[in-house]
């Protein structure tokens, strides 16, 4: 994992793929590793990176940068880095869903001590007249008075993409206790209001444990 001290955290990627069938795990996690290290570490602004699975065979990336600049610089270079070419070669073509999103929340620093990140991803249903702003005003009292009241919860943020596309992202201490913290949501009273405002056919919700 790459964490660097220094913030704010402004800008969250999130990459989802496939390896290839004939290419070993074990291979996959030094490659990401060796990207990791050679690529993304020397970057100024990139401030963290963490090397996901989840129970169903997917991967994922998650990268966290200062601001917009460091984050498009990364990509601009990404196609040139060897590192990238190797790691590339062996996913599975046509797997990979990147998801770019502003923070909307005031982060210090990346996070530590965690083991599983919790994204999801949803829009505003038609017919709401939710905005941005309820949303983080949801997302504000749910951190208060229901994530907050467990150990398990490292950080918590709303963050949106260019399409208006929100996600919700949560860092934990494990996979299950995430898990569990999120299927709370379904008619608890600070909760459900934000399941209320999704729109259904929208949700896309995933667990990951750290690989690397």
């Amino acid at each position: 994992m790459l964490r660097k001290s220094e913030g704010p955290v402004r800008v969250m990627g999130f990459a989802r793929y496939h390896k290839r069938a004939d290419v070993e795990t074990a291979r996959l996690i030094e490659a990401a590793l060796a990207w990791q290290e050679t690529f993304l570490r020397p970057k100024d602004g990139i401030l963290f990176h963490a090397f996901l699975g989840n129970l169903n065979g997917g991967f994922a990336d998650i990268i966290l940068a200062r601001d917009d600049q460091s984050f498009e610089g990364m990509l601009k270079a990404y196609d040139d880095a060897e590192s990238a070419k190797t790691f590339m070669a062996l996913l599975e073509p046509g797997t990979v869903r990147l998801s770019r999103n502003q923070i909307l929340k005031q982060i210090a620093s990346p996070p530590d001590a965690f083991s599983c990140v919790e994204f999801g991803t949803f829009k505003i249903a038609d017919g709401s007249n939710a905005s941005e702003q309820d949303v983080l005003a949801i997302s504000e009292r749910i951190e208060s008075e229901y994530l907050d009241q467990s150990d398990n919860t490292r950080l918590h943020y709303i963050g949106r993409d260019a399409e208006n596309r929100f996600c919700e992202v949560t860092f934990g201490r494990s996979l299950g206790e995430t898990k569990r913290m999120c299927e709370g949501y379904v008619g608890h009273p600070v909760c459900q209001p934000l399941l209320d405002l999704c729109d259904p056919a929208s949700l896309d919700l995933d667990f990951w444990y750290l690989l690397a």
